[in-house]
């Protein structure tokens, strides 16, 4: 890189000498015009070129790509579907999983020493490649490494101190994430396995935490490392086939493309491509206009069911039919054909509790990215007609949240429930354009969790005090209205809707919801419970000068990722913007977090008294109740995966 400025600079420098001189004639500045100009695009090859090396070395240790002549691969589609092609290259499902480069990485690789459990690993970056030098996690495979350091490499051998634990460098070969965070990963020595560097670079606070650490998972399970190849390729793929080898941590998988393809929702476009090069062909498929091309899938020619299993394929919980072959083939699913067939989905829970997975005990889904599950329970999908498509779009939306135009209002849903339309405040009991007249507000609440934050609940269903009551999870209602009890939202229910009263203990009748959820609560709720408290609309809704001492006691929370989310939602308060507060610091430094926040809050606090709220006429916490229900925390270990 230094090398191309010096000489970029060199150039220019000797050009303007040249042209500033008063004798050189028109000529000789033409001359010096066409040197510069072929200095300057010799300069630009040679980056290519550079480049092109550069992605082949990490090509060598990652999945192979490419899948003909079954597969095309999406640069196919973009001279027939350039409009098309645009819109998904700038989606975060092309940018799922890359070839790791300067185009892709996205953390700081400049000569950065990072710690984890006692152990030192070092990233730094050589030209436009990216290295990490840490313990080698495998002293097996130390042999099979050391035969193969040479360059074009992907791993060194480096010399430890005696006694200590072998270390290795080794190239950084993928990525997977652009939106949130990204993960990177290493290949072992042996066939295209990739593992997980143990840390995560998080895009909104510039830095890198362990990656256990950005799950919500029992702190005291450690370890760190995860295999790319059986469980991320299914869906951080397009067409992925794992092709375990003999070698139990050898594989030689293969992919049709990383990253989420067109082929992944069009389905294998070789014979499209191979027939569509006769322009014959073309010009009568588009004079006809009316049955498609039958080469190729669009989900949205296909019925409801089918057009959602494209989506489901990735967007579920899904099972294996046999587990030997998934470990060769992977699913096999072709977009079209029925899911079921190739990979069912799971709905129920895992365990009885629901305490480890990604269900609440009632069966509803609780984590991001398995919004196919919430949906197949919808009864607006179980009447035939409504899809992903209904709501969602690859081409014509935002690619931030893939919500087509207009399905940010209840345009989403009042096609199809046209009695609400002439008057609506009849039925939210909300003002017309509030948030609380938003359809998805109430039927869609944030009670899924994934990705660090409240994610939006698939299924779609109705307020239900007697929900929460049974599963735990927080209503609609008391997830706006922080500031209310279960009582108040079943009385509610009870006056607009008639819906029968719940019997409610002394507490439910008494201490707000939030308040509940957030100091008894497991893991999740408090999760899920410390987003809204920085959610701005449920802040309008509640009176919000008393949430933050609340968040203060979540800053010393034993789950990393409830602590983040505390943290984060604090420093949207007024007067906590600036809020020092480091999420994975120590435990002694996490709870002199928690004492600055909550003197902060008793120094320029202007609440009033509020029995819900546990505060006194004083406007004090009644720290007496509040560590009374602390000490009945649901501190049960709780892992949702994502």
């Amino acid at each position: 890189m230094l090398i191309e400025w010096i000489f970029i600079a060199v150039l220019l420098a000797g050009a303007g000498l040249v042209m500033l001189r008063r004798r050189a004639d028109l000529g000789v500045r033409l001359f010096v015009a066409v040197i510069l100009a072929g200095g300057l695009l010799a300069t630009w090859l040679w980056r290519e070129k550079l480049n092109e090396r550069t992605t082949s070395l990490a090509q060598q240790t990652v999945p192979h790509q490419g899948r003909a002549p079954e597969y095309a691969g999406s640069d196919s589609c973009r001279a027939c579907h350039p409009d098309q092609y645009s819109t998904w290259h700038r989606s975060f499902h092309r940018t799922m999983t890359q070839v790791a480069s300067p185009k892709s990485v996205r953390g700081n690789f400049d000569n950065i020493s990072l710690k984890l459990d006692g152990d030192v690993f070092q990233l730094e970056r050589r030209g436009d490649e990216f290295w990490v030098e840490m313990p080698d996690p495998e002293q097996k495979l130390r042999r099979a490494v050391q035969q193969n350091v040479s360059e074009p490499g992907s791993t060194d051998v480096v010399e430890s101190k005696e006694g200590a634990a072998p270390r290795i460098r080794r190239r950084v070969s993928m990525t997977t994430g652009s939106h949130h965070m990204q993960a990177y990963w290493v290949d072992n020595g042996h066939g295209n396995q990739q593992y997980s560097l143990p840390f995560t670079y998080l895009f909104e606070q510039e830095r890198w935490v362990p990656r256990r650490s950005v799950f919500l998972k029992d702190p005291a399970a450690l370890g760190w490392s995860q295999v790319w190849n059986v469980g991320c390729i299914d869906c951080h793929a397009t067409a992925g086939q794992p092709r375990h080898l003999a070698d139990p941590v050898a594989f030689d998988s293969r992919v049709a493309e990383l990253g989420i393809s067109c082929e992944a929702c069009h389905g294998p476009a070789g014979e499209h491509v191979r027939l569509n090069s006769d322009p014959r062909r073309r010009y009568w498929l588009h004079r006809d206009g009316k049955t498609g091309d039958p080469s190729i899938v669009n989900p949205a020619r296909l019925p409801a069911r089918q057009s959602s299993e494209v989506c489901g394929s990735c967007h579920s919980i899904r099972g294996v039919i046999n587990e030997k072959v998934w470990l060769q083939q992977g699913t096999n699913y072709r977009p079209g054909e029925e899911l079921e067939k190739k990979s069912p989905v799971i709905q129920r829970p895992r365990s009885p509790e629901g305490r480890r997975g990604s269900f609440w005990s009632d069966g509803m889904v609780r984590v991001s990215g398995r919004d196919y599950n919430g949906m197949l329970k919808s009864p607006c999908f179980q009447g035939g007609k409504f899809s992903c498509l209904s709501c969602h779009s690859m081409h014509q939306s935002s690619p931030t949240n893939q919500l087509a135009v207009r399905m940010e209002s209840n345009e989403a849903c009042l096609p199809c429930h046209q009695s609400f339309a002439k008057n609506p405040e009849q039925h939210t009991h909300h003002a017309a354009g509030s948030e609380g007249g938003l359809c998805y507000n109430c039927h869609m609440p944030h009670t899924t969790y994934g990705l660090m934050k409240a994610i939006r609940s698939h299924q779609i269903s109705s307020p239900s005090v007697k929900t929460s009551l049974l599963t735990g999870r927080p209503n609609a209602c008391n997830l706006c209205h922080l500031d209310k009890t279960l009582d108040w939202t079943s009385q509610k229910l009870s006056a607009w809707y008639k819906i029968a009263p719940e019997r409610l203990s002394a507490e439910d009748n008494t201490v707000a919801a939030s308040v509940l959820w957030a100091l008894k609560g497991d893991a999740g709720q408090r999760a899920l419970t410390a987003w809204h408290m920085g959610w701005q609309p449920a802040r309008a809704a509640s009176r919000e000068t008393w949430i933050a001492p609340y968040l203060a006691l979540l800053l010393d929370d034993p789950y990393s990722v409830v602590r983040y989310i505390a943290g984060r939602s604090l420093g949207s308060l007024p007067g906590f913007r600036d809020f020092p507060y480091d999420y994975i610091a120590a435990a002694p430094e996490l709870g002199l977090s928690k004492e600055r926040a909550m003197a902060l809050w008793r120094k320029s606090q202007k609440s009033v008294g509020d029995k819900a709220l546990l505060i006194d006429q004083t406007g004090a916490l009644q720290r007496d109740a509040i560590d009374e229900l602390l000490k009945s925390r649901d501190n049960r270990a709780l892992e949702l995966l994502e």
